[in-house]
């Protein structure tokens, strides 16, 4: 079986975009949640492509979730980011009730600037009971600008961390949108945000304090692959445990589209803290010249890794996935 753990459903309904636009106009008064208008069979026809091309790719399973890059955490008032998430993850229950083989449900969190992530918890018990596996975290709801968030190691985030484990839901950490005009939101804000979640998770007591805390960081660790010795260095000058030990509380997804990233990001990270993922219909849906496949179509390259044992593959492709996210139906 293959498993892609890093999936969004970004080929929506143009009335999910024009709900949006009513909330943005009617920004200073509360109306309610409303409703999208989003008929079956409207959902359905937009989930083509995202089904299509997973099986296409020979994927028999896919963890679905929102939108990252308009998850919206960075727009507006409490109300709107609540109202926002709750339509965003009923469409994906909808979704996975339509083709319940295929996708696994993933949801996002109502966070807003300065508003504590406890805040979060009563959508995370919703959808637990909706059956959902897992969350998308944003460690920067602002958008890097102020009111900044606190470090992914801050007590803040406690709350969160105790639901998460109490529930068994596992966390991929994932920026939304950025407001600095200096940050590309694909090509700088998100793999920065992944580096920074790395570094904080790893130089704080988070795992201490919360041992049995799942959380995944995409694009294959951001940079960190590339700059392990200087994660080394800087834990042991600031007299932390090993990095390389670490890192281990933390899994990896590898939805990163060449074969030398891919392949460094194995060695670096260990098999057996390893997830395929590709993130399909997302930042790097574009056709590689070169192969005249996407650049997303990343399967084969794990695939051709002649070093990986049939076992490596297993667990990189199905078992780490069994492992970590015990909510699914796999």
């Amino acid at each position: 079986m293959i498993i892609d753990t890093h999936g969004h459903f970004t080929q929506i309904p143009t009335e999910l975009d024009a709900y949006r636009g009513r909330q943005i106009m009617t920004l200073s008064r509360d109306r309610g949640k409303g409703n999208p208008g989003i008929s079956d069979d409207n959902l359905r026809e937009h989930l083509q492509p995202h089904v299509t091309e997973t099986r296409g790719r020979g994927i028999d399973k896919i963890i679905f979730g929102p939108r990252a890059g308009l998850m919206g955490h960075e727009f507006g008032t409490e109300w709107i980011s609540r109202y926002w998430t709750e339509v965003n993850n009923d469409l994906i229950a909808r979704s996975v009730e339509m083709y319940p083989d295929l996708f696994i449900p993933a949801f996002q969190l109502p966070q807003s600037p300065g508003v504590e992530p406890a805040k979060s918890i009563p959508e995370i018990e919703r959808c637990a009971a909706m059956g959902f596996v897992s969350l998308q975290l944003n460690p920067d709801p602002s958008g890097t600008v102020a009111p900044l968030s606190p470090s992914l190691g801050d007590r803040s985030w406690y709350p969160l961390y105790e639901k998460m484990c109490e529930l068994d839901m596992v966390g991929l950490i994932h920026a939304a949108a950025t407001l600095n005009p200096h940050l590309h939101m694909n090509g700088a804000h998100y793999v920065n945000t992944d580096v920074a979640a790395v570094v904080e998770l790893t130089t704080s007591s988070v795992f201490k304090d919360f041992p049995d805390l799942k959380l995944v960081i995409p694009h294959g660790g951001g940079g960190i692959p590339f700059h392990w010795n200087r994660m080394r260095a800087i834990h042991i000058e600031s007299r932390l445990a090993p990095f390389e030990e670490a890192v281990r509380n933390l899994y990896f997804d590898l939805s990163t589209y060449d074969q030398d990233s891919i392949e460094l990001t194995i060695k670096k990270m260990g098999v057996d803290n390893i997830l395929y993922a590709s993130e399909m219909w997302g930042s790097a849906k574009a056709i590689d010249p070169l192969t005249g496949r996407k650049f997303d179509d990343n399967l084969g390259m794990v695939n051709d890794i002649e070093w990986l044992s049939d076992e490596d593959k297993y667990k990189i492709f199905e078992g780490n996935a069994r492992t970590l996210y015990t909510r699914a139906k796999f």
